[in-house]
This record gives structure tokens, sequence and C-alpha cells, in this order.
């Protein structure tokens, strides 16, 4: 039997945007149409045929420049291990970045036009790149998934050192209707000047609650979620698994050291083989009960601060297939209608395997 849950207004406490649950919308008619050929069971043969045409099955053969850092496989004897053909995870510059100006000598400064504002379009976009073509992160195993998080933590580390960076975000896209052009396993990375607004609201929202209450809001909620039980979906050593209360889309799910840091590069060997359990269990969990498209990010402090006592770093991942409408787009409030109670249950009941 399906539990009733009513409508009711939640706000997130760290941005103070507020979320609309409402179950009850699945219920709304809509369209029906039958499946398109693209969603039909691809063939065998069509399967080989896109890994060959695929240009990250072998980077370099197919034109992109030599990694920047790579690691061989886990399994890889030590006597091999510096033999290129036997990498799992490799970065290299993405070919077509989102930045187009070179580094200066020194770092661009704002520049004015009336009341426009704009600033040079420099920083560094790479892309993490797995070797198996069907290999999605749920399907690797713990020792995989946690030499990619290392391939992500030393870029991070790598590119503080850069004086005119001040924000790097790590973000997955998994299939079309994320984003991904193309089907194959891999990461993006951008690091730029300018701190982006979506970390700029969260950072001045814990900024305020910790002048106010002298206490990281996000450890706040943690111990409240922890005592409360209803939203939590995995926990290990280390690392907390739940659904929001507050989320902007159905599903959505976040995992949180359970130790208070704000700078995810900085996280330990030991932590960071736990974090790859728990993203490796989360995307599990979701891809099972969802079988759709998703992003994740990792949300980390700015490098404008080493010390941030109010932030509290962690990973987001959002499926896909819940599309904005007029409510979302002309007033601003997210219509979520699977309430984050039913999906933690769903999301326990199903596991990862």
């Amino acid at each position: 039997m399906i539990k009733k849950y009513n409508h009711e207004f939640r706000k997130d406490l760290v941005s103070g945007d507020w979320i609309l649950i409402a179950p009850s919308r699945r219920s709304r008619p809509y369209d029906r149409k039958k499946r398109s050929a693209e969603k039909i069971k691809v063939a065998k043969t069509d399967l080989k045929k896109e890994v060959a045409d695929c240009l990250f099955e072998n980077p370099q053969k197919n034109g992109n420049p030599s990694p920047i850092l790579w690691y061989p496989r886990p399994e890889t004897p030590l006597k091999k291990r510096k033999d290129f053909s036997t990498w799992f995870v490799q970065v290299i510059p993405n070919k077509y970045p989102l930045f187009n100006l070179p580094f200066g000598k020194s770092c661009p400064a704002v520049q004015s036009f009336g009341p426009q504002k704009t600033l040079k379009g420099i920083g560094f976009h790479e892309l993490i790149i797995t070797r198996d073509h069907f290999k999605t992160i749920d399907k690797m195993s713990i020792e995989e998934a946690e030499l990619l998080l290392k391939a992500y933590q030393m870029r991070y580390q790598a590119l503080a050192n850069e004086p005119c960076i001040n924000y790097i975000i790590v973000f997955h896209n998994h299939g079309k209707s994320s984003g991904a052009s193309i089907n194959h396993p891999h990461s993006q990375l951008v690091a730029v000047p300018v701190v982006d607004p979506d970390i700029s609201k969260s950072l001045a929202g814990s900024r305020q609650y910790y002048e106010q209450f002298g206490k990281c809001i996000h450890c706040e909620m943690l111990e409240w979620e922890l005592n409360q039980k209803k939203r939590i979906v995995y926990q290990n050593e280390h690392f907390v698994t739940l659904e929001p209360f507050a989320p902007r889309v159905s599903y959505e799910t976040r995992i949180y050291p359970l130790s208070h840091a704000a700078h995810f590069e900085e996280i330990t060997d030991e932590k960071r083989l736990a974090l790859a359990e728990s993203l490796r269990d989360a995307i599990g969990r979701i891809s099972k009960v969802l079988k759709g498209d998703y992003n994740f990010f990792i949300h980390s402090a700015p490098f404008l601060s080493q010390k941030v006592d109010n932030y509290h770093w962690h990973i987001e991942i959002l499926p896909r297939g819940y599309s904005w409408a007029g409510m979302e787009l002309g007033v601003g409030i997210e219509v979520v209608v699977v309430p984050p109670e039913e999906a933690a249950d769903n999301l326990r009941k199903i596991g990862r395997k």
C-alpha cells in the first residue's frame, strides 16, 4: 500500500529556496506514446559498432592529446604499471573547451561597459575518462571507483595552485537527457576564476547560519537526519547517503562526509575508498529504481578561504526525466512529485544489486 503524502512547501535551509512537494501530480494525464526505435533494445552488432566508433574508447588514437594524468587498472602487476596500455582512467584537456583565451602574465580584471560587466573567458576544462565503454560507476569495483575519485582529487590539488583559479567543479553526465554528448563513461572538471551562483548562494546561507548560531548548518541537518532516519539511504564509517528534506527534483540524492570538512580535495586515502563505496552504491540504487539518466556534481568550498567553518562539501546526484514547466520557469519554485521519504524508502528496499 502506497503511503499518502500531503502537499506542502519545504524550505531549503541553506539556499533559502522554497520547494513544493506535490505527489498527486504523478496522476495527471500525459501523452503515452509508444517508445521510439531509439528506446528499443539495441542489437549486439549495433553495440559493437557503437564501441568501434567511440571517440573515447581509445582517446589518443582518435586524435585526443596525451593524458595529463593516468592510472593503470587496479589489478595491474607492479612491473607493468608504467605501461600506458594498462590505463583504466586518464585525464586529458577537452578538445572543445568552455574557454578559448590563454592565461596572461596576470589575472584578468573585471571590465565595465556602462552597467554591464565582463571578465575574460579563461579557465581549465578537462575530461576524466574511464576505460570500459559499458562500465558505468555502479558496475565498477570499489577499487576502480576509488581510482576515478583519486584522479578528481589530484587534478583539484594541481589546479588549486593556479593563481587565477578560485573555484573547481567536477561533474558527470550520464545519458542523452543529462547533456552527455558521447556515450562513454567520462566526467568533466572545470576550473574558473569566479565562484558559480549555486555555490555562492550555498556559501551565503551557510555563513549566515554560522554567524547566527556558531554552527555548521550542514552538520546540524546531518545530525537531525541521522536521528530521524526517514531519509537515510546508506551509511558507512565516513559517509552518509540521503534524500534531502527539500529536494530540487524527485530522487535527488546527496552524499555527505559524516565529519565536518569544507574541501573535497583534502580527503584522505581511507575516506576516498569509503566515498567510492558510497558513490557506487548510490548510483547503483538510483539506476535500478529509475533506469534513467542522471548528473552528479562535487560541491566543494572555493579556494578563496583555506578555512571554512560554515561549509560542508558533498556530492549531489540529480536524476533526469523530471522536466521543468511553468511553475519552475515562471515562479522559480521547483515541484517535486516523489516525496523524499518515499524516495529513500524505495532506494533502501531496492539495494544496489
